[in-house]
């Protein structure tokens, strides 16, 4: 569906684009937190809210490209570790990291999108920032895991 990726590798380029994202998206994620420690809460809002909408559009078309090719068996078929206990443990731990992650941020972020309207710093903001940090660990997770599993499905 998708062309031949650009890190040189047996992935497609979604495969490639959403790997590279997610090496970047705690980056982003924890420097956003700071603008809002700054007081910058707009600013934070914003970044926050991007990038989530942007990793929900970038995974829809990767869950698309699973699907039309078979399936997560199907992406590794020529890699080293195909139907290995390694290589379906570290999908489903990858995938448990990432779809928990994932669904925290969203309800965090429509709660607190919600709450954004009333004065800043405001009773929610421990509850916000406990779970913010673990958001971003939790991308972190979702990140190291995701390019272990990229590095042993497309490249050895």
């Amino acid at each position: 569906m998708f062309p031949q990726g650009f890190l040189g590798t047996r992935a497609d380029f979604l495969t490639d684009l959403i790997t590279v994202g997610y090496g970047i998206i705690p980056t982003i994620l924890y420097l956003s937190s700071l603008r809002a420690r700054r007081g910058q809460h707009r600013l934070h809002r914003n970044v926050q809210c991007l990038c989530l909408a942007l990793l929900t559009v970038i995974l829809i078309l990767f869950e698309v490209n699973i699907r039309s090719r078979g399936g997560s068996d199907a992406l590794y078929l020529q890699s080293s570790f195909a139907e290995t206990p390694m290589l379906r443990f570290s999908l489903l731990g990858h995938l448990a990291i990432a779809v928990s992650t994932y669904l925290g941020w969203v309800a965090l972020t429509v709660v607190s999108w919600r709450r954004f309207q009333t004065a800043l710093p405001g009773g929610f903001s421990a509850v916000h920032r406990r779970v913010g940090i673990a958001v971003i660990v939790g991308n972190v997770a979702t990140s190291v895991t995701g390019i272990w599993l990229y590095v042993i499905g497309f490249v050895l």
